[in-house]
């Protein structure tokens, strides 16, 4: 570090006023040359300088800017100046490339981690607290495949979450790999199970406390090499190219961490990759084992030289701080999407100028430059959307019977109209279809994402609903932004989101059916049925979407608290019970739609999508929750609790209309008489809920 790096900031403040004074005491031509370097950034030409300092000899040094702002000269210099830094602003900065906040409305900050893994991950530490300094962290040096510490240095529920970097060294081991012949491919092959059997030992060594605790774990893969040591003309997919070889441990790691609960696979090669290699890796100086960050560290070892050592960060450019500074970002976006922070639900776009280029309608031909690039991109970004859950909606000005044609010329089966679940193209104000498409999907404007080329569409959009997050300016940020955001990711798909294209379509034909009908005869002809099944353990294969729906429901959540899958790992282990229950009608299967969780007699949470309000199905759930609890205690009534957020309304009377009263400790109701179920619904429960629960059952992980 430089000694100007090194100065405070006092001592530099003193410095600038003392180069202040001193340009009013400096001959005037050396006044004049520094104006010239400061304002119009090059040296006085040697011809005209004699004259010029001459003829301005006397000017005050106020006099002098002035001119030279003025000059032509300068306004020239400035107008590339500002261009240029607009330019710069524009590009997208590293921190914002791989993780978007343009979506991000909620900000969340970390509050503990554990650092799990070789030394060379020590340094993340100091990085995490420059970015969040009141985030507690524990660094546990684990290099040997031996069991950590049976208990974390604190409380596992005071943690976000655990990293986890096992010591490549210690899997590829040098002794093991130096001496081999490339003329036997089956040394590289034993090798290459000894080191996928030693990965699986370190693994699951360090994954003590997520197997016990449930603590959320992200396991960190290996960076791989930039090149083949051998040589870049060898085979490529070859084990004796240790570049192949990285890869394919890399993929043993990802399989083996599908066998662990609450635990993702931390992308530490991809992200390497993005934004460069050569400035993160130490593999031009340093053993493949190694695999690590280039730095100086052994830079002491070498001060005997009979010539002075150099840095290696003064040979090979290195930004390993700032890729530090990458991976704690990644990490909280992976959080952010955890924890269903400000989750997309629905994306609604224009159609012209927006999913192609310019007006269709008004052109004769269709050719394929209307989708190439962004369009195209755009297109395939709304599949993998769809594909995760999220739904889709068009809002357009336009004829819907022109349309249609065109949009099988342009996308043919790439894009389908069936692809949006909801369609409003029609000459009506955006507003106003807006405000439909709210409706029939049941979805808070905060749900919501909108994309339209028109800025006075957008705001005519903002203004009805401030809620709604739009954008459109920029064709070339939207593929990024709906594919790499935080809020548009999902930790697990579920059945229920890959069909929730089809249930809204369902839902909407069953919402026109009973404007048609009475209410007792739209009810009656539904046909609904409903299965309640208990979760017993969070292996269950009902817990993923379970948890998914308890911390995306904001409309019928009776508390609106989030839970984490280690939260439930503890409480399952208590009195905690959790009960699903599945819906369907005759038009469509919802699968499962409604969670209730119990402690005991207590109702701690009921959550439940808006697909189903209406039916009634919250009141037959209720009735068959309290005759399980019946049938489990012997407590003569339940409590049930409710806690008002900003967006719960459709919770809020509840208990009421199922014959609680408000009391001191919450909403109580007695348990008998028992509740009466709706008798248009079929309900069943399954054996393993109404049967009394087995400790072992309850603990199982």
């Amino acid at each position: 570090m430089s000694g100007t790096m090194l100065r405070s900031g006092e001592a530099m403040q003193s410095e600038l006023e003392d180069e202040a004074d001193a340009m009013f005491t400096m001959p005037h031509e050396d006044l004049v040359r520094s104006l010239f370097r400061v304002l119009l950034l090059r040296d006085p030409a040697d011809a005209n300088f004699p004259d010029y300092a001459l003829s301005t000899r006397g000017w005050s040094i106020e006099r002098m800017m002035t001119a030279m702002l003025r000059s032509r000269e300068f306004f020239s210099k400035r107008e590339r100046f500002i261009e240029e830094y607009a330019r710069e602003d524009a590009i997208v900065g590293d921190l914002e490339y791989r993780c978007p906040s343009d979506l991000a409305v909620t900000s969340i900050s970390l509050k503990r981690v554990a650092i799990i893994g070789q030394c060379l991950m020590d340094p993340l530490q100091s990085t995490l607290r420059e970015m969040w300094p009141r985030c507690g962290c524990d660094f546990i040096l684990f290099n040997h495949v031996q069991p950590l510490p049976a208990q974390p240095p604190v409380d596992p529920s005071e943690y976000d979450f655990q990293l986890i970097g096992l010591p490549l060294r210690s899997v590829l081991p040098e002794v093991g790999y130096f001496r081999l012949s490339y003329a036997e491919p089956k040394a590289f092959e034993t090798l290459f199970d000894e080191c996928a059997e030693r990965l699986r030992q370190f693994l699951a060594a360090a994954m003590q406390w997520n197997t016990r605790f449930g603590l959320l774990t992200f396991v960190a893969n290996f960076p791989v090499p930039q090149q083949n040591p051998m040589g870049r003309l060898l085979p490529r997919n070859d084990l004796r190219n240790f570049v192949y070889f990285i890869e394919k441990l890399n993929e043993a790691l990802a399989e083996e961490l599908r066998g662990y609960r609450n635990a993702f696979l931390f992308d530490l090669d991809q992200i390497v990759a993005t934004y460069g290699r050569r400035y993160w890796q130490d593999d031009a100086v340093w053993i493949t084992g190694h695999n690590s960050f280039l730095g100086d560290g052994d830079f002491i070892l070498d001060s005997e030289r009979i010539e002075p050592p150099v840095l290696a960060t003064s040979v090979y450019p290195s930004k390993v701080r700032r890729y530090r500074r990458l991976i704690w970002n990644e990490l909280l976006a992976m959080c952010r999407t955890i924890r269903q922070v400000d989750m997309v639900k629905l994306v609604v776009l224009d159609i012209d100028d927006t999913l192609w280029r310019g007006v269709a309608a008004e052109r004769t031909e269709h050719t394929p430059d209307a989708v190439e690039g962004w369009p195209l991109g755009l297109a395939e970004a709304l599949g993998h959307l769809k594909r995760r859950g999220a739904l889709l909606a068009l809002i357009s000005k336009n004829e819907e019977k022109l349309v249609v044609p065109i949009w099988e010329k342009i996308y043919h089966t790439r894009l389908s109209l069936d692809d949006f679940a909801i369609r409003k193209i029609n000459w009506r104000p955006k507003a106003e279809n807006f405000e439909e498409i709210l409706s029939e999907a049941n979805l808070l404007p905060g749900n919501v994402v909108y994309i339209d080329d028109n800025p006075i569409e957008r705001a005519a959009i903002k203004t009805a609903f401030p809620d709604v997050r739009t954008f459109g300016s920029n064709p070339l940020l939207w593929r990024r932004i709906l594919l790499w955001s935080p809020e548009t990711q999902v930790a697990t798909v579920t059945a229920e989101s890959a069909a929730r294209t089809e249930m809204i379509r369902a839902q909407v034909e069953r919402e026109l059916q009973r404007k048609r009908l009475s209410r007792e005869e739209f009810l009656a002809s539904l046909e609904v049925e409903m299965m309640i099944r208990e979760i017993d353990a969070v292996a269950h294969p009902a817990f993923p979407r379970a948890l998914e729906l308890i911390n995306k429901s904001n409309q019928f959540n009776t508390t609106g608290r989030r839970w984490t899958e280690q939260e439930f790992v503890a409480a399952l282990a208590g009195q905690t019970r959790i009960f699903v229950f599945d819906v369907k009608d005759k038009f469509t299967a919802y699968g499962i739609v409604g969670v209730v969780v119990c402690e005991d007699a207590r109702i701690v949470q009921y959550v439940m999508s808006c697909r189903v309000v209406g039916m009634e199905v919250e009141i037959a759930a209720i009735a068959d929750i309290l005759a399980i609890i019946g049938g489990r205690t012997r407590a003569s009534a339940v409590v049930a609790d409710l806690r008002e957020t900003d967006l719960n309304h459709l919770a809020r009377d509840l208990w009421k209309r199922c014959g609680f009263r408000q009391a001191a400790d919450g909403w109580r109701r007695a348990l008998s008489p028992a509740l009466l179920r709706p008798v248009h619904i079929a309900s069943s429960v399954s054996a393993s809920a109404t049967a009394a629960p087995s400790r072992e059952g309850l603990n199982r992980e």
